[in-house]
């Protein structure tokens, strides 16, 4: 009788082990899965006092970037957008020869850890660690253009 209760015993052990095991990968493939599902979006845009400078692409943003910086008119120079993965670099090129380097760091409470690296040509304009809420906006004034301002604008879109 001890040795079937020994069996029995041991058919539960494998079976909470096997659905430990199968909670654990199920519990991985999760937490990848968020990590994957998040998706970063940099828009290049000419802040600028000159009717030219309209920009229907940019009407969602205009009330924030008039407040941040002042200008009349927004021109959105270009536009990329990519899928994060923990510690793995990203490459943007937003045209212009302006290119943003993006490494995530960390997620905790749906707040972005980022590294930015914001260059133009060979030249770093801006090298930065952020965090940045999902949904929220980043704002970077970049270089002058005769009258007129280079902008960076940086949005993280949840998982």
């Amino acid at each position: 009788m001890d040795a079937q209760h020994e069996r029995d015993e041991d058919r539960v052990r494998e079976s909470r082990h096997l659905i430990m095991r199968v909670l654990l990968a199920l519990l991985l493939v999760g937490l990848a899965f968020n990590t994957q599902a998040a998706s970063i979006e940099a828009r290049l845009v000419r802040g600028s006092n000159d009717t030219k400078a309209v920009d229907s692409k940019l009407q969602d943003l205009e009330p924030k970037l008039k407040k941040q910086f002042g200008y009349e008119y927004y021109q959105q120079l270009g536009v990329q957008k990519a899928r994060l993965q923990e510690n793995k670099t990203r490459r943007l090129n937003l045209g212009e020869g302006f290119v943003l380097f993006v490494t995530p760091k960390s997620i905790v409470e749906k707040v972005h850890e980022l590294d930015l690296e914001w260059t133009s040509g060979r030249a770093s304009l801006v090298k930065t660690t952020v965090r940045i809420p999902e949904g929220d906006y980043l704002f970077i004034k970049g270089p002058a253009v005769a009258d007129d301002w280079i902008l960076l604008v940086v949005t993280v879109h949840g998982s």
